[in-house]
């Protein structure tokens, strides 16, 4: 007799076919959402990473006018201390006379 209360106990607690059919669709709404979840953030992510890519892309191109401008300057610099050592050499030679 107890086990014939557990028996009817335990098929009340099985789920019917529509019962497991509704679990399933709910697990598939749920990897759907995170589905779209996950391409929502991907995208976030690839416009992201573009921007990234611009100001990197700028920075690069500072660093270029900068090392351009760097060289710039060291020219004129020596070109101004060749200059200063004529002038100095031609100070000397104005002394020695």
């Amino acid at each position: 007799m107890a086990s014939s209360k557990i028996a009817a106990t335990k098929d009340e607690w099985e789920p019917t076919g529509l019962e497991r059919f509704s679990h399933l669709e709910d697990k598939i709404y749920r990897v759907v959402e995170a589905f779209k979840a996950i391409r929502k953030e991907s995208e976030v992510l690839r416009a992201e990473n573009q921007k990234l890519r611009g100001e990197l892309d700028t920075l690069h191109q500072g660093e270029l006018a900068r090392n351009e401008s760097v060289t710039q300057l060291q020219k004129e610099r020596e070109e101004l201390r060749e200059r200063v050592e004529r002038a100095l050499t031609l100070l000397a030679s104005l002394e020695v006379k």
